[in-house]
């Protein structure tokens, strides 16, 4: 009885996190999917692909049967042996859709509705899943978050999107002018990807991730200060086709380990700045536009020492 538990328990999908397509499809009993269901770039379904495939060739070859722990179908395979009502789009197995099943045996590059959410998706931002609060400073769960205060939203084909985080945007206060790259500009993680002003200083922030721009949040670039309302949706900044994207990730705070960052960062913030300041420093509310509440001179200081350029 306490095997079975402990059996049925390590199937439990963590929050945030989603079932690899060869789970749902129910050729292997527990995978994770780490590549945002881009699956023609993934390691393991690559990997998967060419095992079916020998373990096909040699049951040609042989009148040996497999035995019950290898994998003789493709997910592709097992889900379409599903009755019709259970095959699941993949927009539905990601969370972008409440339902819909698939109409087209998961040949998504001539699936019209396929095409449709890509061009979609590409311009509208998800919706946050939730939001919690660290040290006053709201937490957007499911986004990854780069020492420098800008967040990287994998999403649905290996996209990833790119934005300014709460702390940042209450550190900096209301923004009077955004630069960012064009469509085409290569961004490096770690190094300048776009560039704010705000309380009359011009400060450079950091991409999260190496990729190529492949657009542009044009309405941010009208109305800056969208980034003080909505930093997570509305006031994305650039969405990039990545090139190290598993590389870029270990790099990167997630889930806890993000929390625990921004208590620390909270923790520096209040131990840099004046008594003023202070008044948060105990779990309150945090104040917006902070940098208006420092002399000029040290303002240089704080973006230096925050954004890391």
């Amino acid at each position: 009885m306490e095997a079975k538990a402990k059996k049925e328990s390590m199937k439990i999908v963590p929050p945030g996190k989603k079932k690899c397509i060869w789970m749902e499809a129910g050729v292997v009993s527990y995978k994770l999917c780490d590549n945002n269901y881009d699956c023609p770039t993934c390691v393991y379904d690559q990997g998967m692909q060419l095992k079916v495939a020998r373990q096909k060739e040699a049951a040609q070859l042989s009148s040996i049967h497999t035995s019950p722990d290898t994998f003789t179908h493709t997910w592709v395979e097992s889900m379409m042996e599903m009755p019709a009502s259970r095959r699941k789009c993949r927009y539905m197995i990601t969370g972008e859709i409440d339902r819909k099943i698939c109409p087209n045996a998961y040949e998504c590059g001539n699936c019209s509705f396929d095409q449709m959410m890509q061009e979609r998706l590409q311009a509208e931002p998800l919706p946050v899943e939730s939001r919690s609060d660290a040290a006053g400073f709201d937490l957007a769960e499911g986004v990854y978050y780069h020492e420098g205060h800008t967040w990287a939203r994998p999403e649905y084909g290996g996209r990833v999107r790119v934005g300014l985080d709460d702390f940042a945007q209450k550190l900096m206060g209301r923004l009077s002018k955004i630069e960012i790259p064009g469509v085409g500009h290569e961004v490096t993680q770690g190094e300048v990807g776009f560039q704010v002003r705000c309380n009359n200083e011009t400060a450079q922030v950091l991409s999260p991730v190496d990729g190529i721009v492949s657009h542009v949040n044009h309405r941010l670039l009208d109305h800056p200060e969208l980034i003080n309302a909505s930093p997570y949706e509305e006031a994305w900044v650039f969405i990039v086709e990545p090139t190290k994207l598993r590389k870029n990730l270990k790099g990167l705070y997630y889930g806890e380990e993000a929390r625990q960052f921004l208590h620390e960062e909270t923790d520096k913030l209040f131990a840099m700045a004046n008594e003023d300041l202070r008044m948060v420093a105990d779990g309150g509310e945090s104040v917006t536009d902070i940098l208006s509440e420092l002399k000029a001179e040290a303002r240089a200081k704080f973006l230096k020492a925050f954004l890391k350029t």
